[in-house]
């Protein structure tokens, strides 16, 4: 009995001290890597993407649900009147103009995001988010957008680069909706994953087009409107991984 008793609880000591002894391999591990450069979080990232778990690898750069007027954003082309927060149920911003517009995003500037906005058009030809965006040298704008665009081809989803204040033709990617898709009066859920070359674009979740250009690496994020499209945008987020 008392041969039994000591035994035990050695072994009842031995675990602290395992636990003790682990925890200074760990440190000692994080250390070494520190020194070789080594993002420890960014380990722990790519970990978690491998098995699935992507999302605690996200930090939230922007947020906007517009409860707060617009004064974390830049009308580009100076038309602050083009646009009101509609607050009948909820805040949101709405484009109520004749004139298109390019609003800009404060503090956004980065390489690889997300980002994702509510939208619904009430009519005309569609509208962009843009991403990888700034200012060139003469003062046009840069950079990319996916648009919802029921006024291009019928009715399509396209990605468009622009090259000192001017867009591209033709876009580098263009898909054309699922079968009785509606474009108008409809609440939607916009997003786009912009990683490396390749830009991945969603609605409602479904992935509706994915682009791939190597021309802008870096950039703010936005929202384009053109004519008289009248759209309002909420929850407007984005994250980086």
């Amino acid at each position: 009995m008392i041969k039994r008793f000591i035994f035990s609880e050695k072994q009842g000591q031995s675990i602290p001290e395992y636990a003790l002894l682990i925890a200074a391999v760990a440190l000692t591990a994080v250390a070494i890597l520190s020194l070789l450069g080594v993002q420890v979080g960014d380990v722990f990232c790519r970990v978690a993407q491998g098995v699935g778990a992507e999302s605690v690898c996200t930090d939230v750069l922007f947020y906007d649900n517009f409860s707060g007027g617009l004064g974390d954003w830049r009308s580009f082309f100076n038309r602050d009147g083009n646009w009101a927060i509609n607050e009948d149920d909820n805040s949101a911003l709405c484009h109520i103009g004749d004139d298109g517009d390019v609003l800009l995003a404060n503090g956004t500037e980065g390489s690889d995001y997300s980002i994702s906005s509510d939208a619904n058009l009430a009519s005309g030809n569609g509208y962009g988010l843009f991403f990888r965006t700034s200012e060139s040298e003469t003062g046009g704008i840069e950079g990319y957008t996916f648009q919802y665009d029921p006024g291009y081809g019928g009715g399509q989803f396209i990605m468009r680069k622009w090259v000192n204040g001017y867009e591209l033709w033709p876009p580098f990617a263009a898909a054309a909706p699922p079968q009785g898709f509606d474009w108008h009066n409809t609440d939607r859920q916009v997003s786009v994953d912009v990683s490396g070359d390749i830009f991945t674009a969603f609605v409602d979740g479904a992935e509706v087009l994915v682009g791939s250009d190597s021309t802008y690496a870096t950039g703010s994020v936005g929202i384009r409107t053109w004519n008289s499209s009248q759209v309002c945008f909420d929850n407007f987020t984005v994250e980086t991984r």
